[in-house]
């Protein structure tokens, strides 16, 4: 069965078996794959299946649709194609039958992709004269990503406490009758970034569950505070 990988900055999202003759991608909550992100039309573009074939068409989209950064109205999809939706891509993973069948004809080179196996690999560290070196995790830091049309983009959290409410002195200030001088808190941790509650009349919400007390965020959690809406995720910064 052929798949469909959304990712977003390296990050596998979510993996979707092709289920159904089409495919819908965009902002709207009835798409297929919802992309919750301002660069994505509500109905951005649709993945047909014709037969053994699969066909990406955009939907007349505002930034377009691109496979393998080429912009595309429809294109056919060969095995491994990125499709570039906003600053998301969508892996195309055939199924394999399919796989097969385009290497014996010649369309698709599986020698490209080549694993050692456990035997070879340990002779290989054998002849190594000093041990390899332990790979250290990439350092990252929080973003916040307003996806509510307010214009106010994409915020990096660089404090060890970022105050969220309508005060002057609120790293991010947000505006509204309900809004609390100090509506929420985020705090830079080892453990990762934490949202706090820290009182008032508006509601702090992640992932649609109100929040009283304080939260561990993970990539791509969405929160609410008032009428306004962000995603945070984790971006990968130079040591």
């Amino acid at each position: 069965m052929a798949r469909l990988i959304l990712t977003f900055n390296k990050q596998v999202i979510k993996e979707y078996p092709f289920l159904k003759d089409s495919v819908t991608i965009g902002r709207e909550d009835d798409n297929t794959i919802v992309i919750a992100n301002l660069a994505v039309s509500g109905y951005h573009a649709r993945i047909d299946k014709t037969g053994n074939d699969f066909i990406v068409t955009d939907l007349q989209s505002t930034n377009g649709s691109f496979v393998n950064n080429k912009k595309v109205v429809t294109q056919k999809l060969s095995h491994g194609d990125n499709i570039l939706i906003g600053k998301h891509i969508i892996l195309f993973v055939a199924s394999e039958k399919k796989i097969q069948r385009d290497a014996k004809s010649g369309k698709i080179d599986l020698g490209k992709t080549m694993m050692l196996d456990t035997v070879k690999q340990k002779e290989l560290l054998k002849k190594q004269k000093t041990p390899p070196k332990a790979v250290r995790a990439p350092e990252k830091i929080g973003v916040v990503s307003f996806i509510d049309g307010s214009s106010l983009g994409d915020i990096v959290l660089r404090k060890k406490l970022t105050k969220i409410g309508k005060a002057d002195t609120s790293e991010i200030k947000l505006s509204g009758v309900f809004m609390g001088a100090t509506a929420a808190t985020i705090s830079r941790r080892p453990a990762g970034y934490t949202i706090a509650y820290a009182g008032g009349i508006t509601k702090l919400k992640v992932n649609g569950e109100t929040v009283r007390d304080s939260v561990l965020l993970k990539d791509f959690d969405t929160i609410e505070l008032g009428s306004y809406k962000f995603q945070f995720y984790g971006k990968e910064v130079k040591r």
